[in-house]
C-alpha cells in the first residue's frame, strides 16, 4: 500500500507537489483546531511516507503526539529535526516541553537553556523554564501548553535532618522529615510530610498534606494542613490556603491565607508575594501581615534570590525582616525578627540531589539561633 501511493505521488505533475504538501499540513492544522489529534497524526503520517524530507509536518506530528500524551514517541521526531538545524530555537523548545511532559525536567532544561541562549528574547522559552523550575523548587506544579492526555508523573522522596544552636540558655533544636511529592506538568500534584522536632528537652510529632490544583494554564490554588497530636511547643493545627497567578515577562503572583490553631491563641496570616523568573535567575517578595490572638498585628517581609545552573540545581539566599511570632517553652512571643539563610539543591544526576541550608536568626533579645540542614532528595 505503502509503494501504491509512493507510485501515485510520484506520478503527479511536480509543480503540483509543493501545493498538496502545504494542503496536507493546512488540513493537519484545521484537524488540531477541532481537536482531532489522532486524524492530525494519520494527516501528517501519510504526508510523511511522500515528503519525508518535510520539517514543517515532521516538527507539527512531534507536537501532536507530544499533545497527545506520548512525549516519549515526540522526542525521536525532535532529534531528527534537530540533526538538520541543530540551533533552531523553536525546536528546542518543543524538546524540551517533551521532556518536560516526559518527567524528565533536567534534560528539558539543558534543551530550554541552549534555546534561551539562541533566542534570548523568546517569551515562550523563558516562560516553559519557569514552569520547570518552579515546579521543582517548590510543591507548586508548573502548566504548560496542556496535551489531552496525562503526561508522566514524577515523584520525590527527600530525607532531611537539621540541627539550630540556641544561646542565651536554651537548650539546641533538632529536628527530622521525611517529605514526599508528586507532581505532573499540566495536572493535579500533591505532597506532604512526617516529621518530629525537639525544642525545650520535649519531642513533638506531626505530619502536612497539601495539592496543587492546576484551575488552568495560568491560575493554580494550592490547599495545605498540617496536624500535630498533643502538640508541646508545635500548633495543634494549621491550614492554608494560596492562590497563584502565572504573569507574563516571568512574573508569578500569589496570595494565600493560614491559620494557625496552638493550645493557647491563635495565629492568622495574609502572604502577598511575587515571583520573577529571567536567565538562571528567580528573585521573590513576600509580605506577611499576622494577627496574633491578643497580641497585636506584626508585619515582616521574606527576600529570596536564587541562582540556578547545571539544569535544576540551584544556590539561594533568604533574608526576614520585620515582626515574628516564635514559640519560647509554651508561650507564643512576637519580636522583632532579622534572619538571613544560604540553602540550595545540587542534583548528582537525573535521580539524586544533596540539599543544604545554613542560616542565622535573631528573634528580638530573646535569642539568637544558628542551623545547619542537610537532606537527600531521590527522583523517581
Amino acid at each position: 500500500m505503502t509503494r501504491l501511493v509512493l507510485g501515485m505521488a510520484l506520478a503527479l505533475p511536480i509543480a503540483l507537489l509543493p501545493a498538496l504538501a502545504l494542503a496536507d499540513v493546512v488540513s493537519a492544522q484545521r484537524q488540531i483546531e477541532a481537536q482531532q489529534l489522532d486524524a492530525a497524526e494519520a494527516t501528517l503520517l501519510d504526508h510523511l511516507t511522500r515528503q519525508p524530507n518535510d520539517s514543517e509536518a515532521r516538527f507539527l506530528l512531534a507536537r501532536v503526539r507530544a499533545w497527545r500524551g506520548q512525549p516519549e514517541q515526540a522526542l525521536p521526531l525532535y532529534d531528527q529535526l534537530l540533526q538538520r538545524e541543530p540551533d533552531n530555537a523553536d525546536y528546542l523548545l518543543g524538546q524540551g516541553q517533551a521532556l518536560l511532559w516526559a518527567g524528565r525536567p533536567q534534560a528539558a532544561l539543558d534543551s530550554l537553556e541552549r534555546a534561551a541562549q539562541i533566542a534570548p528574547d523568546y517569551a515562550d522559552i523563558q516562560q516553559v523554564i519557569q514552569q520547570a523550575r518552579a515546579a521543582m523548587t517548590s510543591p507548586v506544579t508548573a502548566t504548560t501548553a496542556v496535551p489531552t492526555a496525562p503526561a508522566q508523573r514524577r515523584h520525590e522522596l527527600e530525607l532531611s535532618a537539621r540541627q539550630d544552636w540556641l544561646d542565651s540558655g536554651f537548650d539546641n533544636w533538632r529536628s527530622q522529615r521525611l517529605d514526599y511529592a508528586s507532581t505532573q506538568p499540566e495536572g493535579l500534584g500533591w505532597y506532604g510530610a512526617l516529621l518530629r522536632e525537639q525544642r525545650f528537652g520535649e519531642w513533638d510529632q506531626g505530619a502536612e498534606a497539601g495539592a496543587v490544583i492546576a484551575l488552568d494554564e495560568n491560575w493554580t490554588l494550592q490547599p495545605e494542613v498540617g496536624y500535630q497530636p498533643s502538640p508541646y511547643f508545635l500548633p495543634e493545627w494549621h491550614a492554608d490556603l494560596r492562590l497563584q497567578r502565572r504573569l507574563p515577562a516571568g512574573f508569578l503572583g500569589a496570595a494565600s491565607i493560614r491559620r494557625t490553631e496552638y493550645e493557647t491563641t491563635r495565629v492568622e496570616r495574609l502572604a502577598l508575594s511575587a515571583e520573577r523568573y529571567w536567565d538562571s535567575w528567580r528573585a521573590g517578595y513576600t509580605l506577611n501581615i499576622t494577627d496574633v490572638a491578643n497580641a497585636g498585628t506584626p508585619v515582616g517581609h521574606d527576600l529570596a534570590l536564587d541562582y540556578y545552573y547545571a539544569g535544576l540545581s540551584y544556590a539561594g539566599l533568604r533574608l526576614t525582616v520585620g515582626e515574628e511570632e516564635a514559640v519560647e517553652e509554651q508561650q507564643l512571643i512576637t519580636s522583632d525578627v532579622r534572619a538571613l539563610s544560604l540553602q540550595g539543591r545540587h542534583w548528582l544526576d537525573s535521580r539524586w540531589a544533596l540539599t543544604w541550608e545554613v542560616g542565622h536568626h535573631r528573634q528580638g533579645d530573646y535569642y539568637t539561633r544558628r542551623w545547619l540542614q542537610l537532606g537527600l532528595r531521590h527522583a523517581f
